[in-house]
């Protein structure tokens, strides 16, 4: 038989091993409980950074593309001002050609108000050459007083003058003068049609 000792005993013992199953059973749970969470913060945490990296894959895709778009435009741009430039020039240059084939109609004889025709004799000094290539930029012989003609179709340089001489004749003709100043005037039209296409290709890569 068991006395109420031994009864209280058991008791105690019964009570103690269901406590430590409670305590082992909410120690479980708990656990799992964590590890759940645990996990599905970590694929929460993971499906954040695929979203993350796809966005950013998404936002460089569209980065290259408008990028390729600007570069691809920008050839487009630069292929319409070369042509536009070349056409032009060839236009300035076909025009400059077409001068200098008339200017000896111009520049060899001359009609009165009888339409009587008269050999054409015009002087120019070698002052006036002189200073007529000094405004141009062409730099005197080693002489301070040489000149040199002006260059035009067929025109070689002249012999050159002494100082103290500007008013004796020069043999630059009218021929000369007016042959340089198409050159001249071809020239400026290459340098207008340059800078009036770079203006019209930087206005084209303007979105």
């Amino acid at each position: 038989m068991f006395s109420l000792g031994g009864i209280n005993t058991l008791g105690v013992l019964l009570g103690g091993a269901l406590l430590s199953l409670a305590w082992w059973h909410g120690y479980t749970q708990g656990e799992n409980r964590a590890t759940e969470r645990g996990e599905a913060t970590i694929s929460q945490l993971r499906e954040a950074f695929a979203d993350q990296e796809k966005q950013r894959a998404e936002q460089a895709a569209q980065t290259l593309q408008a990028l390729q778009q600007r570069f691809e435009r920008q050839v487009a741009v630069a292929h319409t001002s070369e042509r536009n430039y070349l056409a032009h020039v060839a236009l300035i240059n076909a025009e400059n050609r077409q001068l200098k084939r008339q200017i000896d109609d111009v520049t060899q004889r001359w009609l009165d108000e009888k339409g009587k025709p008269h050999a054409v004799s015009c002087v120019f000094t070698r002052g006036f050459v002189q200073y007529y290539n000094a405004a141009l930029g062409v730099p005197d012989a080693n002489d301070p007083g040489a000149t040199a003609a002006p260059g035009g179709a067929g025109n070689t340089t002249r012999p050159t003058a002494s100082a103290g001489e500007p008013l004796r004749p020069s043999p630059v003709t009218q021929r000369d003068i007016l042959a340089n100043i198409t050159d001249n005037g071809q020239q400026c039209q290459v340098w207008r049609a340059q800078i009036n296409g770079l203006l019209d290709y930087i206005e084209g890569l303007t979105p």
